[in-house]
């Protein structure tokens, strides 16, 4: 795999965060690039587990935030996007609609994770 371009950062997020049986209720994974100034965010990859038949991308997630200067309402649009973007199923694991709920906080946690650098690894 080639190298990512400069200002690359990407996290993946998971409930539950460990059990003994290690399967996802919901899992979000974002790499977003960020511009020279790490202001603007170049590119974004929103990726969705555990929430429908297969991995989704939340590509209308992504139209809303790419191009624009991340701010907690901007990534809260985005947050919401990917919830409506989700197609769970309940099941013994969660509710749809709480799986609905869990894809958004955990797209806010890590859209905000990767676009601050309080949340730099």
């Amino acid at each position: 795999m080639p190298n990512p371009p400069s200002h690359t950062r990407g996290v993946y997020l998971k409930l539950p965060a460990r059990t003994t049986i290690d399967i996802a209720v919901v899992g979000v994974a974002v790499v977003v690039t960020l511009d020279a100034k790490d202001i603007n965010i170049v590119d974004v990859k929103i990726v969705l587990g555990a929430v429908a038949p297969t991995p989704i991308r939340a590509r209308q997630a992504e139209d809303i935030i790419k191009g624009k200067a991340a701010d907690n309402e901007l990534i809260e649009k985005a947050a919401q996007a990917a919830a409506n973007e989700a197609k769970p199923i309940s099941d013994v694991r969660g509710l749809a609609s709480y799986r609905r709920e869990i894809v958004k906080v955990l797209t806010n946690r890590a859209l905000k994770q990767v676009t601050t650098q309080e949340g730099w690894l």
